[in-house]
């Protein structure tokens, strides 16, 4: 009896040793080899949604694309997208940036190249849904917000950007070298305070202009206004289905 005992507490102390040994086995290899959290950004429900809703339109309407949704397929799906909307979205192996009027591409990662580099991430749909929101308006409903973004939320504005006056005296009646010019340049796309950019557009020579936007207020400023002292923007309101016709004109200073 007492050698079975003795036999007993000897394996109970081989098992603790084989145990501590183990562990501290573990523990070591924990330091040298941490382990891999998944940092994608939980997503909030209603970027969720966004994201799902506006996938499903791309796959009806274009096809499933085969690397992944990118803001090239976004803007062809959905008229009602900017450019600027897919400024800090993050890809897989990058980020969009939107600056003067253009939408790149960054890459972020060391790893290889790969054809879905630029497919959005996660997160980055949840950016993408935040630019869109609060654009088109934060008390949306996410499918208010997709409807935002889709054909039937646009609407024209057109008409002509002139520069005037151009001579320091208005005569009677009007010559006609001093008539406003047309102004051949481009032009940003802002919000009603002038704050954010939105997108950018060009005049023809004569200074006429056409450009499509989602239903809202907007703000057109000169890109270049050279330092005119009262070169100011206008407001414009878009329609949905309808175009709006405006006469921008750009004061020179001249009186």
């Amino acid at each position: 009896m007492f050698s079975a005992g003795k036999i007993i507490i000897g394996v109970l102390c081989v098992v603790v040793i084989i145990g501590f040994v183990l562990g501290v086995y573990g523990f070591l290899r924990g330091l040298e080899n941490p382990p891999k959290f998944d940092d994608t950004k939980i997503t909030s429900p209603e970027a969720a949604e966004f994201s799902e809703k506006i996938q499903n339109y791309v796959v009806e309407n274009i096809g499933q694309p085969i690397e992944g949704f990118n803001a090239d397929i976004y803007l062809r799906a959905f008229p009602g997208l900017f450019e600027a909307d897919f400024d800090g979205v993050e890809t897989w192996e990058g980020e969009y940036a939107y600056a003067n009027g253009k939408l790149t591409f960054e890459r972020t990662k060391a790893q290889p190249i790969t054809s879905a580099e630029e497919a959005i991430s996660k997160e980055g749909h949840q950016t993408l849904f935040e630019n869109a929101h609060g654009r088109l308006g934060i008390k949306l409903s996410v499918d208010e917000v997709v409807y935002g973004i889709i054909a039937q939320g646009l609407g024209k504005v057109t008409g002509t950007i002139l520069l005037g006056p151009t001579c320091p005296v208005v005569k009677d009646p009007p010559d006609l070298k001093c008539a406003d010019k047309p102004i051949f340049g481009e032009f940003i796309v802002q919000n009603v305070m002038g704050s954010v950019e939105f997108t950018r557009f060009g005049t023809a020579r004569d200074g006429s202009f056409e450009v499509t936007l989602p239903v809202g207020e907007y703000y057109i400023t000169w890109a270049e206004s050279q330092g005119l002292p009262g070169a100011q923007g206008q407001l414009v309101n878009v329609i949905a289905g309808e175009t709006s016709e405006y006469t921008i004109i750009f004061d020179t200073g001249i009186r």
